[in-house]
């Protein structure tokens, strides 16, 4: 069994690979901490193309020469290179925002929080990927059946609008960053505005906090 850790924290790696070896004695393990360390290896080595199963955290540093920002885009390079390989993604994250992304643009056979990983939820984890089932914490199934409810909050560019104004960008300044006309923005804005129940775009960022899709 051939193993890819990819997490910037090294005592990470070391408790991921201590549980792995653990159930998993004969397995190999690599571990990798950037975006460039993941494109390296697996456009140049071949023994990358017999990688298993991957553990990819979303927050590492970006490769910004390749155009690969987050775990996400490492999850898409490898399946890219390895489309048999089995992705687990993890983060730190808590927000709907990050946890929507991640499920609809990586979509990865196993995803937990980092705050619910135990070595033994872990060892779960690893098992039912291996077996062909996808496997989500109660936590990211629950933030995702949850979604389902708010359609409008669940698109792609409706997400990056709330994330940006949140940072505290202006409307006007939206269309230069997000691939769709100012019109288009402002009649997602007041869609959004509907579905939350608020009047102005403050009003909107604040929803958006209190039902979990910001922090």
């Amino acid at each position: 069994m051939n193993f890819v850790l990819i997490d910037d924290h090294p005592f990470i790696l070391e408790g991921y690979g201590n549980v792995i070896k653990q159930n998993y004695p004969q397995s190999k393990i690599v571990k990798l901490a950037t975006c460039k360390e993941v494109f390296d290896y697996f456009e140049t080595d071949n023994q990358a193309k017999l990688t298993d199963i991957a553990l990819i955290d979303f927050n590492i540093p970006a490769f910004e020469g390749k155009k690969i920002k987050n775990g996400i885009d490492v999850a898409n390079l490898v399946r890219k290179v390895i489309p048999y390989c089995k992705i687990i993604m993890l983060t730190a994250h808590t927000e709907k925002i990050f946890i929507l992304d991640i499920i609809k643009n990586a979509k990865p056979d196993g995803f937990f929080t980092k705050g619910e990983l135990t070595p033994e939820n872990l060892k779960n984890l690893i098992e039912n990927v291996l077996n062909h089932d996808k496997f989500y914490s109660d936590f990211i199934q629950e933030t995702f059946n949850e979604s389902l409810d708010d359609k409008s909050l669940i698109d792609d560019y409706n997400r990056q609008i709330l994330y940006l104004l949140s940072k505290g960008y202006k409307i006007i300044e939206l269309d230069k960053i997000i691939p769709i006309s100012y019109s288009a923005i402002q009649k997602r804005i007041a869609k959004m505005k509907q579905v939350l129940n608020v009047q102005d775009d403050k009003g909107l960022v604040k929803a958006a906090i209190q039902h979990g899709y910001l922090s």
